[in-house]
């Protein structure tokens, strides 16, 4: 959960909210309008596609960082920095198409709104499980269901955190989601050159709503956050869902980290 951000990130580095360092241009698949190829740390020999688990690729493809930042109308009709800008949008636009055209062919009964709906479902589900500090040290069923192995590590890593710290109790509501919208879809695909083949669409989805935080420690003291304040919290989480592979469901694969205001400004000098 955080507060309202949304910018871009346009730099070769990112951290995450668990402390990794993403690297767009190294850690994650090489994209291609069909799909991805998986970096050479994820997959077997260079050109000969990527070995995927039935689970999940466990890496997110293009991560989200943002809207594009838009050049101004001189940049856009007289610099190379605006003729990108054309490029890369429509070609995201494409893909963003292509992989809910894939959803709709591959995914029984797939529709927009339905996705969201259980997009929302879980957005409430295992944010109410992470708010719960004392629950040991196994995640639910119902989360573990939910949630990629990655996942799944980042949430029993932020449980740990809380519990060092001395959170004791998390009290958590969520009054309300007022947004739910998918910013971006990506597929990963065993063979890029084989689209009807298996593989993965991620969804890039991004939440507006509000909530209710408290933290105590032992003593009942609060720690963090209020009862009674009401926060407007933006998320940005990948969902994810296996394509022409057996028991596939939508599961979280990753929680975007947007960048801040000077990360952004740092790069757009560039």
């Amino acid at each position: 959960m955080r507060g309202n951000d949304d910018d871009r990130g346009v730099g070769r580095e990112r951290r995450g909210r668990d402390g990794t360092v993403y690297n767009s241009s190294r850690s994650y698949a090489k994209p291609s309008m069909k799909g991805v190829t998986a970096p050479a740390s994820a997959g077997g020999s260079r050109g000969r596609g990527m070995r995927i688990a039935p689970q999940s690729p466990n890496l997110i493809a293009e991560p989200y960082a943002g809207p594009m930042r838009r050049p101004s109308v001189l940049e856009a009709f007289t610099s190379a920095k605006g003729l990108r800008f054309a490029y890369e949008a429509a070609m995201s636009r494409v893909k963003d198409t292509y992989a809910l055209s894939k959803c709709t062919k591959d995914i029984r009964g797939f529709t927009l709104e339905g996705f969201k709906a259980e997009a929302k479902q879980l957005y409430r589900m295992i944010n109410a499980s992470s708010a719960n500090a004392g629950g040991g040290k196994t995640l639910p069923h119902d989360v573990r269901h939910a949630t990629t192995d990655r996942t799944q590590t980042d949430l029993k890593r932020e449980r740990k955190t809380r519990e060092s710290g001395g959170w004791v109790k998390v009290d958590w509501d969520l009054v309300g989601i007022d947004e739910c919208q998918v910013v971006r879809g990506r597929l990963i695909m065993a063979n890029p050159n084989d689209t009807n083949g298996p593989g993965f669409v991620q969804l890039t989805t991004r939440f507006r709503s509000r909530q209710k935080f408290a933290a105590y420690d032992a003593r009942g003291r609060l720690v963090s956050g209020h009862p009674d304040e009401t926060l407007d919290v933006e998320d940005f989480w990948v969902f994810e869902h296996g394509l022409k592979i057996p028991n596939s469901r939508w599961r979280l694969a990753g929680r975007l980290h947007m960048p801040t205001t000077s990360q952004i400004s740092s790069a757009a000098k560039r």
